[in-house]
């Protein structure tokens, strides 16, 4: 945890990038116990103690992740299990996120130029922002055929990012986890029960609210509007 607050300035304003369910994100150029990457590192840190419980919840999260591997999966590169400020570390993405690319708010310029645009960069083209969808379905596809099966269960625009050369990756799978097999009368479903619901408005399967089990279908129903909203840079109702 040390080496994370000196590596930030102290979770410093000035080296946030981003912010999200599970907390806010900060760019770290170098970590001593990590292998330097060129692109840099990206710190997520918890906004409040995660408790003894939820400290559980994570060890287990981090073993299930640390078995995947895709090109196209932003990789887990190290964790801190601090109770008083868990961290999460990824390659930082300097291209951002594919939902700041698309709708370009002020909000979303601010992050980029954090990420080291000067100038902002130029809309993505029909063509580049299905490359990065291809990348991420690739990575989604690749999830789901774990054994067991591992739901991401927060697609979105906002959990697609981009690096320099605009290749996509699928990222923020804070609230993935391993599902159930279970046989219904359309064959073998695998879904994972769960009393609360995760993910963002407009990007969830509303089957999720009536019967609390998420599922391929439904990370697959997000990334359908994933793809909607992205094609006609309209945002998820």
């Amino acid at each position: 945890l040390d080496e994370l607050i000196a590596s930030t300035d102290g979770f410093a304003e000035v080296c946030k990038v981003g912010e999200g369910g599970f907390g806010r994100v900060y760019r770290a150029d170098a970590l001593p116990s990590l292998p330097r990457v060129a692109c840099g590192f990206a710190v997520k840190t918890a906004l409040v103690g995660v408790g003894a419980q939820g400290l559980a919840e994570l060890q287990s999260e981090v073993r299930t992740l640390s078995a995947a591997c895709h090109p196209s999966l932003l990789p887990l590169l190290g964790v801190c299990l601090a109770p008083a400020r868990a961290c999460l570390v990824y390659p930082l993405c300097r291209g951002g996120s594919l939902e700041d690319r698309l709708y370009r708010a002020p909000a979303a310029l601010q992050r980029l130029r954090m990420l080291g645009f000067e100038t902002p960069p130029p809309p993505l083209s029909s063509a580049a922002r299905l490359r990065v969808l291809r990348d991420a379905a690739r990575a989604l596809h690749y999830l789901h055929t774990l054994s067991p099966m591992i739901l991401h269960r927060d697609v979105s625009a906002g959990n697609i990012m981009l690096d320099e050369r605009g290749n996509g990756y699928l990222a923020d799978v804070g609230l993935a986890r391993a599902a159930e097999a279970t046989a219904g009368s359309n064959g073998q479903v695998s879904h994972l029960s769960t009393q609360r619901i995760f993910g963002k408005p407009g990007y969830m399967d509303p089957i999720i609210s009536l019967d609390n089990q998420a599922s391929q279908l439904t990370d697959g129903f997000a990334l359908g509007i994933t793809l909607l909203v992205s094609l006609t840079g309209r945002g998820a109702v």
